[in-house]
């Protein structure tokens, strides 16, 4: 039996989800707990916090805005609550370092925690704030140069739709963004484990990586 914890303000139910306690709110007492779906593998579960598993991920977010724009789904335990829950670590093992990639973009990103924040382990967060920050570097000409015509088609046309919902893009020609090349897919749809995907992605003679982490995208 799942254990109830009242307090003055709220319920709070506590769930063991893979490797992790998870804290999760509902409305009254006559409320029925909403579980986060656990549909992934069994290492994923033991490895990764549930807020960035994907199938699916439990959050709504647009790598076109900052992470402060997130949202939780109205049917989420989490509904209403804000970037905040995510400073936790990404792990049980406290990550300082680890690496992003995804087959929807030919970038790698590594990422470590924020000193600023006083963080001593890779969270949540900064997985998201870092893929976004990344992402809205601008495009280079080398990167434009390696781009197919269908690709510069695409690339075109996600920079107009993201100027239509920037109104502070008030340039003749806004510039192409790194988190254009993802199209129409730029839903976070949370991170897995593909080993043969890294490792096809490793440079020849760049050393031991970081742990790898894919990211996975959606259309939006």
């Amino acid at each position: 039996m799942v254990p109830l914890i009242r307090t003055a303000r709220l319920n709070i139910m506590i769930q063991t989800i893979g490797s992790y306690v998870i804290q999760m709110p509902f409305l009254d007492d006559h409320s029925v707990p909403r579980n986060i779906s656990s549909n992934v593998n069994e290492t994923q579960k033991a490895y990764l916090h549930p807020f960035l598993m994907a199938s699916p991920v439990p959050l709504i977010y647009d790598l076109r805005f900052p992470p402060t724009y997130l949202e939780f789904p109205s049917t989420s335990p989490y509904a209403g609550c804000g970037y905040e829950l995510l400073f936790v670590s990404l792990t049980p093992e406290r990550p300082r370092q680890l690496r992003l990639i995804s087959p929807d973009f030919p970038w790698a990103f590594d990422i470590g925690p924020d000193p600023s924040a006083g963080e001593e382990e890779v969270t949540c967060l900064d997985v998201l704030t870092t893929l976004h920050a990344a992402l809205q570097r601008p495009l280079t000409d080398t990167e434009w140069g390696t781009a197919g015509d269908d690709k510069r088609a695409s690339l075109i046309r996600a920079r107009d739709r993201r100027s239509m919902i920037q109104p502070g893009l008030v340039q003749r020609e806004p510039l192409l963004l790194r988190v254009d090349w993802l199209g129409s897919r730029v839903a976070f749809m949370g991170l897995t484990k593909d080993e043969a995907f890294a490792k096809s992605r490793l440079i020849p003679g760049g050393g031991e990586p970081p742990e790898i982490w894919v990211v996975k995208f959606k259309m939006l």
